[in-house]
């Protein structure tokens, strides 16, 4: 049986709308791109060069709402719209799919997930190391009780982290290299874990730039479990290492330059069942807007909002700050 066909709308034509999610689009080969948003022509054009063929072009998402029939849209503007743009989206009946983090704030990052659920329609973040088979499987492993009782989370990011853009203006990024890349670190870790973040002490060092930098965090979980990560965006490459540790087991990630280098399991390689697909949040999205099944709602997604929101304000204030429940 032929894949149902899909129209989509794209909010936000910059580098990673072209680069990642548009070949998958174009790998799917059964979506519709019926329009585009952005305030600029240039990155419009470079997509639709991409996609080969035009597409009509909108300066806002209201203006694509109104004039085009949707069945869903992918969201990947400054993280600052995400909020206005998603939920405008969803009570007009559209699946979302946004690029992290799923707001700067975390009453719009819970406000988003009950609209999403009380319109009965998807709100997937994309965030790929969710989407790994070997992340999967740990996550797995850690629900049922393969490394005990988590005691401890200790994890970094590097990266050469300019804030090229809108991201170094933080009335469009909300944050700096810990706001973005920093993101998909802190997202591993609390999806594969389950932990709740309930105080933490963050410092923070911007490097003359109007945004943050550098940042390190002490975190105390509501389990009694203890995490400390470091986001270092003034590094030269990507290296990334996620150790979670268990009463009983446990498990250390490492990813370079953007691939994951290795996984171990109690010192051994990790084996994933080949039952466990890699798939990527466009597929699964796609797949789920067909009637696919295992979509879970963003709500860890809402804990990740609420230990941002809170780390930042600890480095204003200089102290440690309870999380919001």
């Amino acid at each position: 049986m032929a894949k149902k066909k899909i129209r989509l709308g794209l909010i936000g034509c910059g580098g990673n709308m072209q680069r990642a999610h548009v070949p998958r689009l174009v790998e799917d080969g059964r979506v519709e791109l019926v329009g585009l948003v952005d305030t600029a022509e240039e990155p419009a054009r470079l997509l639709m060069e991409k996609w080969g063929s035009e597409i009509p072009l909108y300066m806002d998402h209201k203006a694509l709402l109104k004039a085009e029939t949707l069945d869903g849209v992918i969201i990947s503007s400054p993280h600052s719209m995400h909020y206005e743009q998603a939920r405008a989206s969803l009570k007009a009946g559209l699946h979302v799919l946004i690029e992290k983090p799923l707001t700067t704030a975390s009453r719009h990052a819970k406000s988003l997930i009950e609209t999403a659920r009380k319109a009965d329609r998807l709100l997937v973040v994309s965030y790929q190391r969710n989407f790994y088979p070997q992340h999967a499987y740990v996550r797995e492993l850690i629900a049922k009780g393969t490394l005990g009782e988590i005691r401890g989370v200790v994890a970094y990011v590097t990266q050469r982290w300019a804030g090229r853009g809108w991201r170094g203006e933080p009335t469009l990024s909300g944050g700096g290299f810990f706001m973005d890349t920093g993101s998909h670190l802190v997202a591993s870790a609390l999806w594969m874990t389950g932990l709740q973040p309930a105080q933490v002490h963050a410092f923070m060092d911007r490097r003359m730039e109007k945004v943050d930098i550098d940042t390190a965090l002490n975190i105390r979980f509501s389990n009694g479990a203890l995490g400390s990560l470091h986001f270092t965006g003034s590094a030269d490459r990507h290296d990334e290492r996620l150790a979670i540790q268990g009463d009983a087991g446990c498990v250390v990630f490492h990813l370079h330059q953007w691939g994951i280098r290795e996984v171990l399991l109690n010192g051994e390689s990790l084996v994933v069942p080949a039952r466990i697909k890699e798939q990527s949040p466009d597929a699964s999205f796609l797949r789920w807007m067909r009637g696919g099944k295992g979509y879970e709602e963003a709500d860890f997604a809402l804990q990740v909002a609420r230990l941002t929101e809170a780390a930042y304000k600890s480095a204003d204030l200089n102290r440690t700050v309870r999380v919001a429940r």
